[in-house]
């Protein structure tokens, strides 16, 4: 497909079968197997895996659920996997990694391709967390279906599989779909009924084939770790509520707009409300409470305040 680049060509790449050692057990329940399977990465997590999946034009607000689910199970010890696409499936890597992964991507593309080419940084991060898995080989075609049949592979790998996002027809639900056939649960995180990304995720739900999950002990619960996951959650640091009547004005209006991703400065002023100058005085005021960060390159982030 047109934008891909090369990865590093010095990533080791092995290549397994089903039936060899080092190979992700799950992927023995597909039939047929895949013929051939090229892994970056050490691919040894023991478990569990949940897949993180949706739409790649997705809302703000879905890009922060998918972080967010993603680095709550990456501190509870989950492994999340997802595909590498734009959208949820990015917000979900980045989630993870930054709750100290791993993640790993499962690719329509061979393993030393970058698709697309803006994730050439996240592929890196992730051939070096749990790593990267294609069953296409080096140098053969890319087509719109090879997209689509990794999504078995995702499902075989993950314990759970949960739809974040996606329009009546995304792509999830085949990753879904394929969940279903091999026995994992399916997870969906429920929206406001006017949404229309939530048409995916919404109609598996009203159709039996998942079940609502609002967040990561909702995921554990699935994944029969439910009692376990509110044991390891209690020990782990909590972050304390902000009271925006505590706030200026203007401060509260830029840390409403403020995602846990970097966003432009622009953007957030006009999200704010907010003139360029105000916006500079009430983000130093947040970065002071330690209620927000800037990143390079004019954007800035709402970060987690610990008690």
């Amino acid at each position: 497909m047109a934008g891909k680049r090369e990865a590093d060509a010095e990533a080791v790449v092995r290549e397994l079968t089903t039936e060899d050692e080092g190979c992700p057990p799950g992927l023995r329940d597909l039939r047929p197997p895949p013929k051939l399977l090229y892994l970056v990465g050490p691919w040894d997590h023991p478990g569990p895996h949940v897949a993180v999946v949706g739409a790649r034009e997705a809302t703000d607000d879905g890009l922060d659920v998918a972080r967010d689910l993603a680095r709550s199970l990456c501190e509870r010890g989950v492994a999340v996997v997802s595909g590498l696409a734009r959208g949820i499936d990015a917000a979900a890597h980045e989630g993870a990694l930054d709750g100290g992964g791993p993640s790993g991507a499962v690719l329509g593309t061979p393993v030393h391709a970058i698709y697309p080419p803006e994730h050439a940084t996240l592929q890196a991060a992730l051939s070096r967390s749990l790593g990267l898995m294609s069953e296409i080989g080096p140098g053969a075609a890319t087509t719109p279906g090879t997209f689509a049949t990794r999504n078995r592979l995702l499902a075989a790998i993950a314990d759970v599989v949960v739809v974040v996002q996606g329009r009546e027809g995304s792509g999830s639900l085949i990753t879904a779909k394929h969940a279903a056939r091999l026995g994992r649960p399916v997870g969906a995180i429920p929206w406001d009924s006017r949404e229309p990304f939530g048409e995916a995720p919404h109609g598996l739900i009203r159709s039996g084939e998942a079940t609502l999950v609002r967040n990561a002990d909702d995921v554990l619960d699935l994944l029969g770790r439910g009692r376990e996951s509110k044991a390891v959650a209690r020990s782990l640091p909590h972050t304390v509520p902000v009271n925006l009547d505590d706030l200026a004005p203007a401060e509260a209006a830029l840390y409403r707009a403020l995602r846990e991703r970097a966003l432009p400065l622009d953007r957030l002023a006009a999200a704010a409300g907010l003139s360029a100058s105000q916006l500079s005085v009430a983000l130093v005021a947040l970065e002071l409470n330690g209620l927000a960060r800037r990143d390079v390159g004019g954007l800035a982030r709402r970060t987690r305040r610990a008690p």
